[in-house]
């Protein structure tokens, strides 16, 4: 189930607000565990109804790492016990989404189907990996209760697609009563409605102009069809996300927590590294602090910098999906990340607009790396783009998802200070006619969701 089906929206949602709602009447809003309880019932059956017996997956690994997490703490040489849990959490991961992809790869005879993968398998075992690893650093405590931890790793607004919570963030609001707010929740359904009104408006509308030049031979689209579809999907793939993640944040806002932003506007950045600071903010930050940092980070000589900044990138790669394409797309922001340290990054030398334009062609030939079915599509798509036929274009034809195209180029395109936004921290009050405008808007989202027979998400696939 998606955040933006009518399921949800009309169902799921006012059905947890209701029983959120009660576990704030006395005497039960005294207790600091009550508003746990139905936020873990609905978080269980929220992901129950689209995977079915795969829940118990999730049970198995919230009971496994809770319990680690408190012989981490008591243990006297907590190591062996984190290494082995995080090792069993990385074997589950492997399992489902790498193996299958590896022994083909070396026997290329074997007939074997692919376990279904879990649906936020990749986020769920980053969340275990960094509670442990934030015990064992003393961080953090352990949670106190097993309904805590559950509440954390379990938690709906995060968990089949994240963005990906540390405990520490969200510790305070677990473990305490969490009191009504109308601002905080005010934002939390100001941030859903806009991340419906990216997703549906903007995304779903977008989507056929990268369907259909991804999907067709590269040979047969002109230098227009190719530019076209790959901007198309860097543009629906920015507002697909964003949009999940901001429906994230306010669901989790409406029920009392604060989550980190996840975005900020990364095809505003003037360089890839800058990028990566924007973009899909909390995995940037995780590969940072538990895998580059512990690596040597930049602490080292140039070269040790080096080979962990390709390092990282090539398993953020891998960790996206389990292809070779994949590896490419990794491999290629490391690479340009290389490029900018040895060339200065922090001290640029050509005028902004010349280094967004560089930032945003990296990113959208990128793209095409990482939509691509194989690596030898993904060339011969590029190919296309640098030297196809100048010709009228397939898409002239499709006139409302150019239109929305425009609309998120334009949106991509204006400078940052057009578009201050509040947080779940800052809890500033909201301006009216935002509210007003994107309620609006959802009408039409949820009119033109009556009648869409597709509505995915694109990172439910990683």
């Amino acid at each position: 189930m998606v955040f933006s089906s009518l399921s949800f929206v009309f169902f799921i949602l006012p059905l947890f607000l209701l029983c959120d709602r009660l576990t704030m009447l006395q005497p039960l809003a005294s207790a600091r565990w009550v508003r746990n309880i139905p936020l873990l019932v609905l978080s269980l059956f929220f992901y129950t109804w689209g995977e079915s017996a795969t829940v118990f997956l999730l049970l198995g690994l919230s009971l496994l790492n809770y319990l680690a997490g408190m012989a981490v703490h008591r243990f006297s040489r907590p190591l062996p016990v984190l290494f082995g849990t995080v090792s069993v959490n990385l074997l589950v991961l492997f399992f489902y989404k790498y193996c299958h992809w590896f022994l083909t790869s070396i026997f290329p005879a074997l007939a074997w189907d692919a376990p279904a993968l879990p649906l936020g398998i990749s986020f769920f075992t980053f969340h275990a990996i960094s509670y442990l690893v934030d015990i064992y650093r003393k961080v953090i405590p352990p949670a106190r209760n097993a309904l805590d931890f559950f509440t954390y790793f379990c938690m709906f607004p995060h968990l089949v697609a994240g963005p990906i919570i540390r405990y520490s963030q969200i510790q305070n609001e677990i473990v305490a009563a969490r009191k009504p707010s109308s601002d905080l929740f005010c934002f939390g359904m100001y941030r859903f409605l806009l991340g419906l009104n990216k997703k549906v408006l903007i995304a779903n509308t977008i989507a056929p102009l990268a369907d259909i030049a991804f999907n067709s031979t590269p040979a047969n689209l002109t230098v227009l069809d190719a530019w076209i579809g790959a901007v198309a999907y860097t543009i629906q793939l920015y507002f697909d996300f964003s949009g999940y993640s901001d429906m994230a944040i306010g669901l989790a806002a409406m029920a009392g927590f604060r989550f980190e932003e996840n975005f900020f506007r990364p095809y505003s950045a003037a360089s890839v590294r800058e990028f990566w600071r924007r973009w899909h903010i909390s995995l940037s930050r995780w590969f940072v602090d538990y895998l580059f940092i512990p690596l040597g980070g930049s602490r080292a000589s140039a070269f040790i910098t080096y080979r962990n900044l390709l390092l990282v990138f090539v398993l953020c790669g891998l960790w996206h999906g389990a292809d070779a394409t994949f590896l490419l797309w990794g491999l290629w922001h490391g690479v340009f990340l290389v490029f900018e340290r040895l060339s200065g990054g922090d001290k640029p030398l050509l005028p902004c607009a010349i280094r967004r334009l560089y930032t945003m062609a990296v990113v959208v030939l990128g793209w095409v790396l990482f939509r691509a079915e194989t690596t030898e599509s993904a060339f011969a798509f590029l190919a296309q783009m640098a030297s196809g036929p100048f010709a009228v274009p397939l898409f002239a034809v499709h006139v409302v998802p150019l239109v929305a195209l425009g609309v998120g180029v334009l949106l991509c395109a204006l400078p940052d200070r057009l578009f201050p936004r509040p947080t779940a921290h800052t809890e500033e009050t909201l301006p009216t006619l935002h509210f007003c405008v994107h309620a609006l808007l959802a009408v039409i989202s949820f009119g033109m969701l009556c009648l869409s027979s597709t509505n995915p998400f694109l990172y439910f696939n990683f």
